[in-house]
């Protein structure tokens, strides 16, 4: 599937420019815990970022939106790993 090769490229390709996907989205938890008063982990933030590419997918296709929901995804995956392992608790 080239999509799943598209995926991994872009992936890597967005870890050399923003950095270690880990520490972005738990710094991303904690601002957005700041802002709504609410407690939100890394693998909340990649789940919010899935919802957003679905709505925008809803009306018109764009690969670009699909290649993200699969990194998102994989993202969570490990994000909820590695808090379930650590016992993170969203910040309060």
């Amino acid at each position: 599937m080239k999509i799943l090769e598209k995926a991994i490229k872009t992936f890597e390709e967005r870890g050399t420019q923003y950095g270690d996907f880990v520490t972005r989205f738990q710094r991303t938890a904690q601002s957005l815990t700041q802002l709504i008063q609410a407690p939100v982990t890394g693998s909340d933030i990649c789940k919010m970022m899935i919802v957003e590419k679905l709505s925008r997918s809803h009306d018109n296709y764009l690969e670009d939106n699909w290649v993200d929901i699969i990194n998102y995804a994989a993202m969570a995956d490990a994000l909820q790993k590695e808090e379930k392992q650590a016992k993170i608790r969203p910040i309060k």
